[in-house]
């Protein structure tokens, strides 16, 4: 099959006066994959002119993304399948955990490795995705990482009040809960002040241990609505500034991640950025800078782009509030 499949795109490649040639292909689970090696002359403008024809030629259900390997002198692109290969968190989860300090699994990659990113290193991370997406899912897999493996306090901000409410009443230590403009407004102060207690005991340079924070900020854009005299984004913009040092970390989600929430400030302080499906191109570009998560199936199928910005596409494990509460009664 895998050289059926290699014969396929080679001949699509040769109608459309590609000058590339596929060396791989591969299934793993959710997502199959073809490496094309670009012959000379060839330019990956060409590929990505074609990328809507070559899915319509293999009958996917997307157009591919397009993965670069320079390392390798390849060209990826991966698809994903249809049918859907849940991945339970708690079941996925293992002895082995990558080094480092707030180190969180949040599922499997292309080529079926785990997928982990560091919350300490990001130092602060933007989620974006639309209804269906997988966004939530993927917040619910961090806390559960953080409560399974790290000793960290948990701040939650849900101005909806209904995907992480249960956290308030099931997971009473180090985990707090607002679901009111005003009490996120007032856990933001708080969280200031905190922020300043600590830089303080740095200075003095006592060796206390600073128990890690996560701040969780989900439908950030329900709440700069709400911000008529953006209070709420001036003291964001100042604690993520200035908090890493303080061992304080925000993940900010939203599902409209358009230039007018998202603004420069944030993007520059939230270097660490996770897109599901979003509704357009355009909103593509806002999360990762660059299109193409407009392409994703939705359902968990999602990018990484690490703080170094090197893109990775992963379908995140799936657990809920609900098997959360229930693991740590």
């Amino acid at each position: 099959m895998q050289i059926e499949k290699v014969n396929e795109i080679n001949s699509i490649f040769k109608s459309y006066k590609i000058l590339a040639h596929c060396t791989d292909y591969n299934e793993i689970n959710n997502y199959y994959y073809y490496d094309i090696r670009l012959e000379p002359r060839a330019r990956i403008k060409d590929i990505e002119k074609f990328s809507s024809e070559i899915g319509l030629a293999l009958k996917s259900y997307a157009k591919p993304s397009i993965n670069l390997l320079s390392e390798l002198g390849i060209l990826r692109l991966e698809f994903f399948r249809n049918f859907q290969q849940n991945i339970n968190l708690f079941q996925y989860f293992d002895q082995y955990i990558p080094p480092g300090e707030l180190s969180c699994l949040l599922g499997e990659g292309i080529q079926g490795n785990k997928v982990w990113v560091d919350l300490a290193k990001a130092p602060h991370m933007l989620v974006a995705g639309t209804t269906g997406s997988g966004k939530s899912t993927i917040l619910h897999s961090i806390i559960a990482n953080l409560l399974l493996y790290h000793n960290a306090k948990i701040c939650i901000m849900d101005p909806k009040n209904m995907e992480f409410s249960q956290y308030a009443e099931c997971i009473k230590k180090d985990m707090y809960v607002m679901s009111t403009y005003n009490s996120c407004l007032l856990m933001l102060d708080k969280l200031c002040s905190i922020m300043e207690s600590r830089y303080e005991l740095l200075r003095q340079k006592n060796n206390s241990y600073l128990q890690p924070m996560v701040i969780i900020i989900d439908e950030f854009s329900d709440l700069i609505l709400q911000d008529k005299d953006n209070e709420f984004y001036t003291k964001l913009c100042k604690l993520s500034q200035k908090c890493r040092a303080a061992k304080m970390h925000i993940i900010l989600a939203t599902q409209r991640p358009s230039v007018d929430v998202i603004s420069g400030v944030i993007k520059a302080n939230f270097p660490v950025r996770i897109s599901c499906k979003v509704a357009s191109g355009i909103d593509s570009k806002v999360v990762l800078d660059t299109v193409g998560a407009e392409r994703l199936f939705g359902k968990g199928d999602s990018f990484l782009k690490n703080n170094v910005g090197k893109l990775e596409r992963f379908q995140a494990a799936f657990t809920s509030s609900e098997e959360i509460c229930n693991f740590f009664k």
